[in-house]
């Protein structure tokens, strides 16, 4: 299994086989396409909700006549888990190979996560990837994984997501609950459409900046009960 396919199948797998989610139905954001004629980009969505953690979105993203790839998964834990919010973005662009496995912690009082800090020890002989500066990256704990490969191999990273993906889930199956967490989720939120976050620019181009916003409140990063 390559990177795209175990970062989209293999998460949204793990995902349903420790949470009992159900697969949010079918709606306008599922399959967009820019521009309407002669589409440069096409958006796959798929979104999961599950009561006892709260969201999870899997978008698969094709451009340039396939000859770029790009799945974002973004775990949301909108039922309060003292939890970092979690945002993967992978992709594969000729022998290009990126991903980025980024933690924010929204938590009120702090989480704790040794699991993590031990992944990042794991993936150490993973090259580092140089990216721009952005706001967000000083927000990012340290356990994040940042790397990438320039020579088309993909078997460190498929292992890296994976492991990634298990070490994280189960720290949310035993996770205590805070409802005063939800107020910074939100606030984080707000920063990443305020000040912009990864997909910002894309995103806007395809749906329009109102577009934008709904979309990433309501798919990419929803906050409310578990299964709204």
């Amino acid at each position: 299994m390559n990177l795209m396919e175990s970062a989209a199948k293999q998460t949204v797998e793990l995902f349903q086989r420790l949470f009992s989610a159900q697969e949010v139905p079918a709606d306008a954001y599922s399959r967009m396409k820019w521009p309407k004629i002669l589409p440069l980009m096409r958006f796959t969505v798929d979104r999961y909700a599950a009561k006892d953690y709260g969201h999870l979105m899997v978008m698969q993203t094709k451009a340039m006549g396939g000859l770029m790839r790009l799945v974002t998964v973004s775990f949301t834990p909108s039922a309060g888990g003292t939890v970092p919010y979690l945002l993967i973005d992978c992709m594969a662009m000729r022998q290009k190979r990126t991903v980025f496995v980024e933690y924010y912690d929204c938590t009120a009082g702090g989480a704790t996560v040794p699991s993590l800090d031990a992944l990042k020890n794991a993936y150490a002989d993973v090259p580092e990837y140089e990216e721009k500066p952005a706001w967000y990256v000083g927000e990012r704990m340290g356990c994040s994984l940042i790397k990438g490969v320039s020579d088309g191999s993909e078997t460190r990273l498929v292992s890296m997501v994976r492991d990634s993906v298990e070490a994280y889930l189960s720290l949310c199956a035993a996770a205590p609950k805070d409802p005063n967490n939800l107020s910074k989720l939100r606030a984080f939120q707000n920063r990443m459409i305020t000040e912009g976050n990864p997909s910002s620019s894309t995103m806007e181009r395809v749906l329009g900046k109102a577009g934008a916003e709904a979309f990433f409140r309501t798919a990419v990063m929803p906050i409310g009960g578990g299964t709204d």
